[in-house]
């Protein structure tokens, strides 16, 4: 399972048109039109990418998370995750159901030189590939009265306005400070950044369960949660070659990712050793 802070991500805004908000306003609040603030509408590079005849699973049931956890497609972030294997004959064992608490009943071998990235799309249709994520919902209260800009789903900037005392629901990261809230049971796409100051959101850790479907060298198909599959010998994290731009990596290449993960590895090591603000 993925633990840290949703709010420092260094990401850019990517909005799921899947996890769009719903047009009625709730009648609890005002919503006041900001025409002079115009947005394009977001684009959806964090979804799996499919046909235009692709109908996702149902992942919510097909997880069995439950209530209190927020089940969506694709992995957050403007540069999702992803992973890339590097050495031959590499085995993980992954789960014929996507849940930490179901077994991790199949042993399954991954083709070397393969990079599992929902952008690399040769890889995601040769291998069916199925990307969703399980973050866990928490409350976010309002600490004086404040008008917060959300975007809409026509991409313009609206305004809802909140009393001391009120909460939101926090649903799910975007990407560049953006992340899913609800609030009267409707999701509204909403930068972090309104919520610093007048809420309690920089108190709580988020937690981020990624959940990929591969195929298995057998044909066999197993959920791997990205957590656990990166920390397998001869598994490294993709490297980021471009906005959108993903494929299989090449034998000349793993030397370097290895160079990069290792200097990450005691960058992270450092940071981690000095005193936490």
């Amino acid at each position: 399972m993925k633990f840290g802070s949703i709010l420092a991500a260094t990401v850019a805004a990517v909005v799921l048109a899947a996890c769009g908000q719903s047009a009625d306003p709730p009648s609890e609040s005002e919503i006041v039109p900001n025409e002079g603030n115009e947005m394009a509408e977001p684009g959806s590079l964090s979804e799996t990418p499919q046909g235009s005849d692709y109908v996702a699973p149902d992942f919510a049931k097909l997880s069995g998370y439950g209530e209190g956890w927020y089940i969506s497609p694709g992995w957050p972030g403007e540069y999702p995750a992803g992973f890339v294997v590097l050495d031959e004959g590499v085995s993980v064992m992954g789960r014929s159901s996507p849940n930490p608490a179901a077994p991790q009943e199949i042993d399954c071998t991954l083709p070397q030189l393969a990079n599992y990235q929902l952008w690399n799309n040769p890889r995601v249709s040769a291998d069916e590939l199925e990307f969703f994520v399980a973050t866990k919902t928490f409350p976010v209260t309002l600490n004086q009265d404040a008008q917060i800009e959300y975007i809409s789903d026509a991409g313009s900037m609206q305004m809802l306005n909140l009393k001391q005392g009120e909460q939101l629901n926090y649903l799910r990261y975007l990407g560049e400070g953006f992340a899913i809230l609800s609030y009267a049971g409707i999701e509204y796409d909403i930068n972090e950044a309104e919520l610093m100051d007048v809420t309690d959101i920089q108190a709580t850790k988020g937690q981020e369960d990624e959940w990929v479907r591969v195929t298995c060298a057998d044909a066999a198909k197993a959920w791997l949660l990205y957590d656990e599959v990166v920390a397998v010998h001869g598994i490294l994290p993709s490297p980021i070659t471009g906005y959108g731009d993903a494929s299989d990596i090449t034998l000349d290449q793993v030397a370097g990712i290895r160079a990069e993960a290792e200097q990450n590895a005691a960058l992270a090591a450092s940071v981690g050793e000095g005193p936490v603000e």
